[in-house]
């Protein structure tokens, strides 16, 4: 719950995006505004805003306006104009009380942007004439920690619909043909592609505002998305584009002596405190080319730097591998196919820095994983699901150096089982395995 005092200042900050908000139940409304009147709308884009009640002119117009949602337009008198807003539910306190002037004949769209703590108004003028013989679109990029982009159709070599749009920037109106479009955003001036969603159709006729909204950090509850408002009839209908297409990574803490660690993607801190030997569970990540950083914890003080190509839906392992003095990334990617019933998948992969080429063997000497050598790694293998009582052994002997006894591996399960630490190392450094499982 706010208190009085927070809604005030929050609100505050909202006061002219709000204030002219209206509500009508008439689906009919004309394209202009007849003479003596302008035509208002307001689209929540604050993505941790709350949602609110307007009155204009004293009488209750809209309720509940919650992000990321459209008022749809309604047609206010031009004119000297007062609006009081409250929270919603609530006709105290009024938090705003503004009076404010609207210019006849006019069409608004006012956005809310950035995020609760910085929120302000974009007002935008809306060309809602429609042209029978094409489509009209415009975008605006309300993400506040996205960077600036440009829109290309099919992939990032693909003509520019949209460039160098930048957060708080609402492009102007483009004509296009009725057709499908694969939209691409790539970062300005780039032609790697950050995000690419599914056909969209656009019909002749119809005028769109197409608004990215919510943020790219993992950790709140506002992904970044794209919705489609239709600027006819009364403004409020939309449409969502296809869910952001992500892939998935999982970093692993594997170098025995390095601190803590945080992991930075695309310089946004995707996770923090990471000890040996943990790992992050898998994270998902916008697909295309990503640069990931493994700092030292709450320092800039970066000890790996990788840019990743992934793709859709692929998955990804990123191992911080050997000693800290000579730290660096392994990559894998990972086939999570499901094992057939019955059976578990598990792989190997040899991450001692001092130990030699090894052998994964059963207690009677079958080899299971022959010959592994420091940062060599196997396929996800079948198994049959049961428990193993394993051994790691120098390569070619029957030197045990390592027991690994009780491994259960469950059907349908994927495991990764890596060797860690140092061979004559104690403590958390000693030579050890540690199993992940991967789904």
């Amino acid at each position: 719950m706010f208190s009085n005092s927070k809604k005030i200042a929050l609100f505050t900050a909202a006061s002219l995006f709000f204030a002219i908000s209206a509500c009508s139940d008439d689906d009919d409304n004309p394209m202009m505004p007849a003479t003596g009147n302008a035509n208002v709308r307001v689209i929540h884009a604050s993505y941790d805003a709350p949602a609110v009640d307007i009155a204009i002119n004293d009488a209750k117009a809209i309720t509940d306006l919650a992000y990321p949602m459209s008022s749809g337009y309604a047609e206010l008198a031009a004119g000297p104009t007062n609006a009081k807003v409250t929270p919603a539910g609530t006709s105290a306190p009024v938090v705003i009380n503004a009076d404010l002037t609207l210019e006849e004949d006019k069409n608004y769209t006012i956005f809310a942007a950035g995020a609760l703590a910085n929120i302000e108004p974009i007002v935008v003028e809306d060309n809602r004439m429609e042209n029978s013989s094409k489509a009209m679109i415009r975008f605006a990029h309300l993400s506040p920690d996205a960077p600036a982009v440009d829109i290309k159709l099919n992939d990032g070599n693909g003509a520019t619909v949209f460039g160098n749009a930048a957060f708080k920037n609402v492009t102007p109106y483009v004509e296009v043909d009725a057709g499908s479009y694969i939209f691409a955003v790539t970062p300005a001036g780039a032609n790697s592609v950050v995000v690419s969603f599914n056909p969209i159709a656009v019909e002749n006729g119809q005028v769109y505002t197409v608004v990215a909204h919510g943020t790219l950090d993992a950790t709140d509850n506002f992904p970044f998305s794209v919705r489609v408002f239709i600027d006819n009839d009364n403004g409020s209908a939309f449409a969502d584009l296809s869910i952001l297409q992500v892939a998935k990574v999982l970093v692993v803490h594997a170098s025995p002596d390095a601190p803590e660690v945080d992991l930075l993607v695309d310089d946004r801190l995707a996770g923090t405190n990471l000890a040996f030997p943990q790992n992050t569970g898998y994270l998902e990540v916008p697909v295309g080319t990503r640069n990931i950083k493994v700092n030292v914890s709450n320092t800039s003080t970066t000890a790996i730097e990788a840019n990743l190509d992934l793709l859709a839906d692929g998955s990804y392992t990123v191992f911080a591998i050997d000693s800290v003095s000579n730290i660096s990334a392994l990559v894998l990617q990972d086939d999570l196919t499901a094992p057939v019933a019955g059976n578990a998948h598990i792989r190997f992969v040899h991450l001692s820095p001092n130990a030699p080429a090894v052998d994964i063997t059963l207690t009677d000497g079958t080899i299971v994983f022959g010959n592994m050598a420091f940062k060599e790694n196997t396929v996800f293998t079948p198994l049959p699901a049961s428990t193993y009582d394993l051994q790691v052994r120098l390569a070619s002997t029957d030197t045990v150096v390592l027991n690994l006894p009780g491994v259960m591996l469950d059907t349908g399960k994927i495991y990764t089982v890596f060797a860690k630490g140092f061979v004559g190392g104690s403590g958390n450094q000693a030579l050890g395995a540690e199993i992940i499982i991967n789904n």
